[in-house]
């Protein structure tokens, strides 16, 4: 806390992420463990800012390791790529869940950094899974029309 009694916001507060990097969440779940809370890998698919002040929040889709290929490949983003996993910051093999994007106000309350590092920025989606992203989104647009 600062002298003044306000909570004093770690430094990365003001690298401010960017749509289509990976950061870690306090995401929250709907079926929560007891006294277990964990930072999650997310997907921040928009920025916003808040025009009086100032301040932003991200959308983001949650990770998870349950990667349900044959039920999600057509909705979600899956990164399962031994080479893809790392280049974009993340552990394991990764599906970020789509139809869960959620804005979080990019502060400490909701955001953290994993052991070791510095940021909540893990990565970012490579072009290629950038352009998968679009193509899905547009596919759930022409699904809801339809």
């Amino acid at each position: 806390m600062a002298s003044s009694g306000q909570i004093v916001s770690p430094p990365w507060v003001n690298q401010i992420p960017s749509a289509y990097d990976i950061v870690t969440a306090w995401y929250p779940e709907t079926k929560p463990k007891p006294g277990l809370k964990r930072l999650r890998p997310c997907l921040v698919t928009k920025l916003l800012q808040n025009d009086e002040t100032g301040e932003f929040a991200c959308v983001v889709a949650f990770g998870t390791k349950h990667l349900k290929v044959m039920q999600r490949s057509h909705l979600d983003i899956i990164v399962q790529n031994a080479v893809d996993i790392p280049l974009m910051g993340l552990a394991m093999a990764t599906r970020f869940d789509l139809d869960s994007a959620l804005p979080l106000p990019w502060s400490a309350q909701f955001f953290g950094c994993w052991s070791g590092m510095h940021t909540p920025i893990l990565g970012r989606l490579t072009q290629e899974y950038i352009k998968d992203y679009a193509y899905k989104m547009l596919a759930r647009g022409s699904a809801q029309r339809g």
